[in-house]
């Protein structure tokens, strides 16, 4: 945006989803100022600093004290969210923050307490709400009743060791498949009021080392609209596949972050999206920074909140084999 002010931009950790998802276009923009830099690794830090311009740190506190902000960008694995959120919102900074939210739903109430307490602009990264399909899905499926949705997230099996184990990642349904949970109740409407989930070990433990999460999890969650929502996610198959079917009357409607598929009895149409999704969520975060309009985001914290809330329940119902009350 050529003639705005410059947003002094922050980042709590600098590894893979700050890299490419964020600060790749955020460093063109001529409206931002990417001023610090914080990872527990001084090294990472030092080197997007020697990259981007700005200050390095590895302790958050130090950076807010250090550099007055206009914005910060938590992107740390599930088990790394600590004070960062808190620190940020007691200063009245915009928030932006990657999923998954923690790796239990205390932590993301602790968080959402804050950002309310404090009035500030809380963005979440759950990017497939900001591709331009998600808008036609919305105009498709505008006065019709869902009546399920069937979402998945099957193959891929990151490196880092944290992510196969079930303290730190908080589980596969919560590391990746948050993504498909997210636009599936996004879409549905309505509040969910019970999950009940059933998970498959054995697979991983053998392949990998200190894999303890499941191989594959099925997850059912029903919406006090009448909706049902069957979630299914693993990571021992091959291939690659990621998406939802929401089964509409005479209509169903497959959203797969690329493409939308609409398929009615006379015909199927195949709309690819047309938008950056990362640019999109970055854009609309640092416009409500500066207008100070929390509802100015793709995703709230708290709207995120919920999200978490659903995987958190099909945590536990993992955990105890029983349906769990939303």
């Amino acid at each position: 945006m050529a003639g705005a002010k410059k947003l002094k931009i922050g980042f709590v950790g600098v590894g893979g989803v700050a890299k490419w998802a964020h600060l790749g276009h955020l460093s063109t923009w001529e409206d931002v100022e990417l001023a610090a830099f914080c990872d527990v690794s001084e090294e990472a830090a030092g080197k997007a600093a020697k990259q981007y311009g700005g200050q390095a740190f590895t302790d958050t506190k130090t950076m807010l004290d250090t550099v007055a902000l206009d914005a910060a960008y938590v992107c740390v694995p599930p088990f790394a969210h600590t004070n960062q959120e808190l620190l940020i919102a007691e200063r009245g900074i915009g928030l932006f923050v990657e999923k998954p939210l923690a790796t239990t739903n205390a932590k993301a109430v602790e968080i959402d307490a804050a950002v309310r307490k404090h009035g500030i602009v809380a963005a979440v990264g759950y990017n497939w709400r900001s591709t331009a399909i998600t808008k036609e899905a919305r105009a498709r499926m505008a006065g019709k009743k869902i009546s399920a949705a069937y979402a998945f997230w099957v193959g891929g099996f990151p490196g880092a060791m944290w992510w196969r184990q079930q303290a730190q990642s908080g589980g596969q349904m919560n590391e990746q498949a948050t993504h498909v949970v997210d636009i599936a109740r996004h879409l549905i409407g309505g509040k969910a009021v019970s999950v009940y989930a059933a998970g498959a070990k054995g697979i991983g433990a053998k392949k990998w080392e200190k894999h303890d999460i499941h191989d594959n999890v099925i997850a059912t969650v029903t919406f006090d609209n009448g909706a049902v929502l069957c979630a299914g996610t693993g990571h021992i198959a091959q291939g690659y596949r990621t998406g939802v079917d929401f089964l509409l009357e005479d209509l169903i409607v497959t959203h797969n972050n690329g493409e939308l598929i609409v398929k009615t009895p006379e015909r199927e149409e195949k709309i690819k999206n047309t938008n950056q999704a990362y640019q999109e969520e970055d854009r609309a975060f640092l416009e409500a920074v500066r207008k100070k309009d929390p509802q100015g985001v793709y995703c709230t914290y708290a709207d995120a909140a919920v999200t978490h809330e659903i995987c958190m329940a099909i945590n536990t119902s993992l955990e105890t084999g029983k349906v769990v009350a939303l």
